[in-house]
């Protein structure tokens, strides 16, 4: 009654001339809405599914069937610095990333309905933006790499016998190597097919397609060598696919979901104990990508096209990795 009366004085609600006489929905209708103008736009599934988690989270953080209009910034405010898993076993303080993708996304929202007139201002203005901390990118050492390939296969062979399903993981060991030597993101690997696959002259293409873009929107070719060459090879050898068939298929012959690649990876990289397994992700093979070139002394010009930055001041997060190059570059020029 109070939010009518609210709005009865606003001018935005006359029950005497057809109820409202703004456009008011629910929260949760305004939610579905938004999804299905942004699934028109044709982002991709994987981003869709993002807006679809955290925005339905939202709606959990507002008052019971609340209007679009009764969000305060304090629903937002209480929301981007929830715990996560509440009352669960693994219940915890949000991250600083988990604070600023919650941010984001509830921005797009409401930018997207202030847009449509479902609001005449957004909330999240009232809610300061979480500041991002700025922290090294963990990567994967050499001896990284081994110990979680060696954990996979030790995993298979252990649950060999046992009750339930035995874990078939090697599409995730080869999908490691390649992501680790061409520094590939994930939504790009998965979109990989042989056809973007050139073994003879030992080169891949990321390309865009329906339903898949680049985070720059640029395709670009990237040189294979080594153990991500030599995987592909013998991957191709094992199946001889078709040009339009996927690179990388799980055991039963379907391309893995983005989230089960990420939850399998962050699985065996805690079961191997790695040293910076809280910190480490699938998206940490790209890293280490880049990580390993810097630490070799390679331009970062040349780094950032093999990542696909967009600029090279993303791939300057590397540079703190390089004194000894730079040592070796003041050498060879100077002396001592």
């Amino acid at each position: 009654m109070r939010r009518l009366e609210e709005a009865y004085a606003r001018g935005d609600y006359d029950p005497w001339n057809g109820g409202w006489l703004v456009e008011n929905e629910t929260v949760s209708d305004a939610v579905d809405r938004f999804l299905e103008a942004k699934e028109r736009e044709g982002l991709q599934e994987s981003t869709l599914d993002g807006y679809e988690y955290k925005l339905n989270n939202f709606v959990r953080h507002t008052p019971t069937g609340a209007m679009v209009r009764d969000v305060q910034p304090d629903h937002v405010h209480s929301y981007i610095h929830a715990r996560v898993n509440e009352g669960q076993a693994n219940e915890g303080e949000p991250s600083n990333a988990t604070e600023r993708s919650r941010y984001r996304h509830v921005r797009a929202f409401f930018s997207w309905a202030v847009e449509n007139e479902l609001v005449d201002e957004s909330p999240v203005e009232g809610v300061s933006k979480p500041r991002k901390e700025e922290k090294e990118k963990a990567f994967l050492k050499p001896d990284d790499i081994k110990k979680i390939l060696r954990t996979i296969d030790a995993h298979r062979e252990m649950r060999e016998g046992e009750p339930g399903p035995t874990p078939r993981d090697t599409w995730l060991k080869e999908m490691i190597r390649v992501a680790v030597g061409a520094g590939l993101r994930r939504g790009e690997i998965l979109n990989l097919q042989w056809g973007d696959v050139d073994l003879e002259h030992g080169r891949l293409v990321v390309r865009n397609r329906e339903g898949f873009k680049t985070k720059s929107g640029d395709e670009r070719t990237i040189p294979l060598r080594g153990d991500a060459l030599q995987t592909l090879r013998e991957m191709k050898e094992a199946r001889s696919p078709s040009d339009d068939e996927p690179v990388f298929v799980d055991a039963d012959g379907n391309p893995p979901k983005p989230d089960r690649v990420s939850k399998r990876f962050k699985f065996y990289v805690r079961k191997a104990k790695l040293a910076d397994r809280e910190d480490l992700k699938f998206h940490s093979c790209r890293h280490t990508t880049g990580a390993w070139l810097t630490m070799q002394g390679v331009p970062l010009r040349v780094i950032s096209e093999i990542l696909g930055h967009s600029s090279t001041q993303v791939t300057e997060m590397y540079s703190h990795l390089s004194p000894d190059v730079m040592d070796r570059a003041m050498e060879e020029t100077f002396g001592t």
